[in-house]
């Protein structure tokens, strides 16, 4: 397989200072519709089996993408747009309106956002290359699709 590997993407290890992803748009919005975003540039789309995305998500795993906070922006609704701390040092926001979860940002992951990707209304054009935390995913779930499994969160030091 060429290119970055799963765990290199998700720590950005494969973009030099001067090399950017394809520049790529996609749009979301939340059920109620008040919040709308735009998103370019992602980077990794996997999905994540651990007990707090299915929690936070009403779900049986959550697809997310990751991308550099630049590259992501609320283009209406920012009132309607509410943080929760699920965990020490990581937020979650979504409408207040609605709850529809929209992204989520993490101290240990500076600069960069979590997109939820229930909420686009376009295609993102990247598919996800993962599954995380599968060790939490739910019983009733069986990954037959051959991308590659990590128990828990793939460690960026080992990149």
């Amino acid at each position: 397989m060429n290119g970055p590997t799963f765990q290199q993407r998700l720590s950005l290890q494969h973009l030099s200072k001067t090399e950017t992803p394809e520049r790529l748009l996609a749009r979301g919005s939340c059920l109620c519709g008040k919040v709308r975003y735009e998103l370019q540039a992602p980077y990794v789309m996997y999905y994540c089996h651990c007990g707090m995305c299915r929690k936070a998500t009403g779900s049986s795993f959550a697809t997310h993408l990751y991308l550099k906070e630049k590259d992501f922006q609320i283009i209406s609704g920012h009132s309607f747009v509410k943080g929760y701390e699920s965990s020490p040092g990581e937020l979650r926001h979504f409408c207040s309106e609605c709850g529809s979860p929209i992204y989520g940002k993490a101290q240990i992951r500076p600069g960069i956002v979590s997109v939820r990707c229930g909420g686009l209304d376009t295609d993102p054009v990247i598919r996800p290359t993962a599954h995380v935390y599968t060790d939490s995913r739910a019983p009733w779930v069986n990954i037959c699709d051959g991308l590659p499994q990590f128990a828990e969160a793939p460690s960026r030091r080992k990149v």
